[in-house]
């Protein structure tokens, strides 16, 4: 029941056009990554579950380039779909949530050698703490291309606070990274994938063009574009599995015609994070008792 109240909502909220048809799907799968890295503790499945490896990653990012994808900025994706204009074949997105450093010492390079991109979503104030991206990798992976989008101040479940903190996290991370980037930031994601109809239309008030949340599925609409659907890799994502959420052929079918090599791509070296703690939790979130530490961000 609060499942078809909450749908009622945003569908009042954003009315379809007369002219547009309720089944007019734009289908793109918008992938959903955490952490690039070897989870530090086998006993934290809930750490495992939000962190893809570096091989995984590297087979995922071959078996796309292998099978002709085209790898699409998202503003391009949410175009599209606004506008129920084509996209190229085997069109995906790419899109990173908290801005974690491995973000930039390991997904970055591993894109790079394809030509792809991405959208990495940031919460400015863990910026420079742990396992957080500096201010200076945020700022290079933005100069290389690469789409940052706000996350809130605090990586916030905002349909669990009032509504003016709600409002305060989601505006004050917007201009955090536009003063720090020194241009506009249009793309948002919810953490924890926590929304309701009233944050949607302040996600649109405030000029996000879109705002992504954690619901699974690839056909998008326009009305839709404030809680966009994406589709998770995790820990258990197998090469198979990852093949059908962007709808490409089985990995063991003949590959296509072999082609050199790319470049291994070398990133600048930035300062080191420094090692600050996070404090930051939150309470349904945590792992269970028996699996290891909670990660300071769950889903």
């Amino acid at each position: 029941m609060l499942a078809l109240l909450t749908l009622g909502l945003l569908f009042g909220l954003f009315p379809q056009s007369a002219s547009a048809s309720a089944t007019s799907y734009t289908s793109v799968p918008v992938l959903m990554y955490h952490y690039i890295r070897v989870n530090p503790d086998p006993r934290d499945r809930t750490g495992f579950a939000l962190s893809v490896t570096p091989a995984q990653f590297h087979a995922q990012m071959g078996y796309l380039a292998r099978n002709h994808f085209n790898v699409i900025p998202l503003s391009k994706a949410i175009a599209a779909i606004r506008t129920h204009r084509p996209l190229p074949p085997r069109s995906v997105v790419l899109t990173f949530d908290d801005g974690y450093a491995d973000f930039y010492t390991t997904a970055v390079p591993e894109m790079r050698r394809y030509g792809f991109t991405a959208t990495d979503y940031v919460v400015p104030n863990l910026v420079g703490r742990g396992s957080f991206m500096t201010w200076s990798q945020v700022v290079a992976a933005d100069r290389l291309g690469f789409t940052i989008g706000a996350h809130t101040m605090n990586h916030v479940a905002l349909a669990r606070v009032s509504r003016s903190r709600a409002r305060a996290e989601m505006l004050q991370s917007k201009q955090a990274l536009e003063q720090m980037l020194g241009h506009r930031v249009v793309e948002f994601a919810y953490p924890y994938g926590s929304f309701n109809g009233y944050l949607a239309g302040q996600a649109r008030a405030m000029g996000f063009e879109s705002a992504a949340s954690t619901m699974p599925g690839a056909g998008h609409q326009p009305g839709e574009l404030w809680w966009l659907h994406r589709q998770r890799v995790s820990g258990w994502t197998t090469l198979a599995a990852f093949a059908r959420l962007v709808g490409g052929p089985w990995p063991g079918a003949p590959a296509a015609p072999a082609t050199p090599a790319p470049p291994v791509v070398t990133m600048p070296k930035q300062p080191a994070p420094r090692p600050t703690p996070i404090p930051l939790y939150h309470s349904k979130w945590k792992s269970p008792a028996g699996q290891g530490p909670a990660s300071p961000l769950r889903k």
